[in-house]
């Protein structure tokens, strides 16, 4: 009778660890829990078809700054969205940490002196223009363009939640 009880607990066993490895089979591409973000580290970094060197480039990206979103990670490479909606696998080594954004206005869009709508406009930034995110509050950002610092709604931004 114990024979019977350990085989079958063996086969019990057996079958868990299997329908384990089964709903967990993708774990090796580690989802990010909450949107992450960074930005392109280098002046030339390549989108591929997959997380390999072997892997077909997409596109080449020639701006360094240029925000992405991260949507995954497998070893070193991120899985990512950029901001022309292009996704594709980055290897780790050419993203920083440092949060960007990019204009996505039609029309020149006003860069405020305080975070009020009425405040005055100390430039005009351009849609496609990177600048270095300092906060962001519940509607508007604070923006660092090249040492000009002003506030934006943060409708007419990609890079941030």
């Amino acid at each position: 009778m114990t024979k019977i009880n350990n085989r079958r607990t063996q086969k019990l066993f057996i079958i868990l660890l299997l329908f384990q490895l089964i709903i967990y089979h993708d774990s090796s591409y580690a989802q990010i829990g909450q949107t992450s973000w960074g930005s392109l580290k280098y002046k030339k970094t390549y989108l591929r078809t997959g997380p390999s060197k072997e892997n077909k480039v997409l596109w080449t990206y020639k701006k360094k700054g240029l925000p992405l979103r991260i949507m995954r990670k497998r070893g070193d490479w991120y899985y990512v969205e950029m901001a022309d909606k292009e996704k594709g696998w980055v290897n780790s080594s050419q993203v920083s940490t440092k949060r960007t954004i990019i204009v996505i206005a039609e029309d020149l869009m006003p860069l405020r002196k305080n975070p009020s709508p009425n405040s005055k406009i100390i430039a005009k930034v351009e849609k496609n223009a990177i600048g270095d995110l300092l906060k962001c509050e519940r509607i508007i950002c604070e923006i660092d363009f090249y040492d000009v610092i002003g506030f934006v709604e943060k409708e007419f931004l990609w890079g941030v939640d």
